[in-house]
């Protein structure tokens, strides 16, 4: 019997740094593609938990970071190996830096993570582990299974699940560019009803597919299959997903996502004039317009989570004052603001890297923690920028209203919108506090 642990690194603990903080699948997912004579322990470091390296019993520790747990990944690791034990990482960061990874780990593992877990562990016990492994993503999910969910922590708010991997489109900023070959892919329907049906107890679930709807007329009707199939099922949870803006062009799909469950979708709107949206190479959102794709989503009962991306190089100082009066023509229901971050690996990072206004201190590297060095904006400024947005959107005039709408349109939604709202009053100050502490560090 071999002794696993699996650890989200973390120095911020993000109990209450977050309204909607969901539960992660990556490390659960490998727990299924784990043989039976390995004994594994989960240490969650994002919600409370602490993993001490000079005491752990363990053979392997594998990690699972995001840019802003890698320096403790790091930490941890550095003093493990030195206890004769294996440390293993994966994620983007990983993916993006492996030669950074490998000074401090044993195995960096690229890409999809499953295929090379399980090659990496039939390596350890036969003594001839690589230092890299990778695991493609453009291959069929018919054997992915279900994620292990006593390997999810329960101090989450909400359980998440997942329908489809892969996003062919590439939008400079995001962290995903860094996966070559990324190929739309539905998981098995079976396999996703078996997991919804462990989630049922929950009010609220999050489903992370990068889009839930794909991106084909194929794709489309594998989502309606899909659909009707969880009807039947007549789950009790409501869930929310993500999509690209073609979903407004999509009704009997949307029709469906409303009577199987769904009542809010993540649209990644992230710039309202065209010039920003081809700097950052989101040409799906290029001429469309948001409130025509707003309007379509409320007739099908939805609420729309509009993301927005504030500081881009086109976006003069004062923008946030049009950014606001563009969010109310639309109507959105929720508004989520992000800071420009340029991730490791990504094309907007290697662009404004040659420009020397990317950071390496990777602790602060979030996007709710400005980090690039802004052209039309100083670090103070931006924050300021973003306070007023959300100051609009989350004060209690404009709060009232919007569950004035909902009180008519869908009182499903209502408690889990007034809960994020109450939550989200907390949770600025503790992001602005960070925030703030960032622009000590690249003033």
């Amino acid at each position: 019997m071999y002794k696993l642990i699996f650890c989200y690194p973390s120095y911020d603990k993000e109990n209450e740094g977050t309204e909607m903080l969901y539960g992660p699948l990556p490390l659960a997912y490998l727990a299924t593609h784990t043989p039976d004579h390995y004994e594994i322990t989960l240490i969650d470091e994002y919600v409370g938990e602490d993993l001490d390296p000079n005491t752990v019993e363990a053979d392997i520790v594998a990690f699972s970071s995001l840019s802003s747990g890698i320096n403790r990944a790091y930490e941890l690791a550095s003093v493990l190996r030195q206890r004769g034990i294996t440390c293993v990482v994966g994620g983007a960061h990983a993916t993006a830096m492996p030669e950074e990874a490998l000074q401090y780990f044993d195995v960096v593992i690229k890409g999809e993570g499953e295929t090379p877990w399980k090659e990496f562990l039939a390596d350890f016990e036969q003594e001839t582990v690589q230092p890299t492994y990778y695991g493609k993503m453009n291959v069929s999910l018919d054997m992915l299974g279900k994620p292990d969910r006593k390997y999810i922590h329960s101090n989450y708010h909400y359980p998440s699940l997942m329908t489809s991997r892969g996003c062919p489109f590439h939008c400079s900023f995001c962290y995903l560019t860094v996966y070559k070959n990324r190929k739309y892919r539905p998981i098995p329907h079976e396999t996703v009803l078996e997991d919804m049906k462990s989630v049922n107890a929950s009010q609220l679930v999050i489903v992370t597919d990068e889009n839930f709807i794909g991106y084909t007329e194929k794709n489309y009707q594998d989502r309606k299959d899909l659909l009707l199939k969880m009807i039947d099922c007549k789950f009790d949870f409501i869930w929310g997903c993500q999509a690209s803006t073609n979903i407004a062009d999509q009704p009997e799909l949307m029709e469906l996502m409303y009577k199987a469950g769904c009542r809010g979708v993540f649209v990644g709107f992230e710039a309202n004039d065209e010039e920003a949206l081809k700097s950052v190479n989101k040409k799906h959102n290029l001429n469309v317009d948001y409130k025509d794709i707003v309007k379509k989503i409320h007739k099908q009962k939805l609420a729309v989570v509009a993301s927005t991306i504030l500081g881009m190089d086109n976006q003069s100082n004062g923008y946030h004052r049009h950014l606001i009066a563009e969010l109310k023509r639309i109507k959105a229901d929720y508004v989520r603001v992000f800071y420009m971050t340029a991730w490791p690996g990504t094309p907007l990072y290697k662009e404004l890297e040659k420009e020397n206004r990317v950071t390496n201190d990777w602790n602060s590297l979030r996007k709710d923690i400005p980090t690039t060095k802004f052209k039309n904006y100083t670090h103070e400024e931006v924050i300021e920028a973003r306070k007023a947005i959300l100051g609009y959107f989350f004060g209690t005039r404009h709060i009232i209203k919007t569950s004035f709408i909902w009180l008519f349109r869908d009182t499903s939604l209502l408690g889990v919108f007034i809960k994020m709202w109450w939550r989200n009053k907390k949770s600025e100050r503790i992001r602005n506090k960070r925030a703030y502490k960032s622009t000590i560090i690249n003033s």
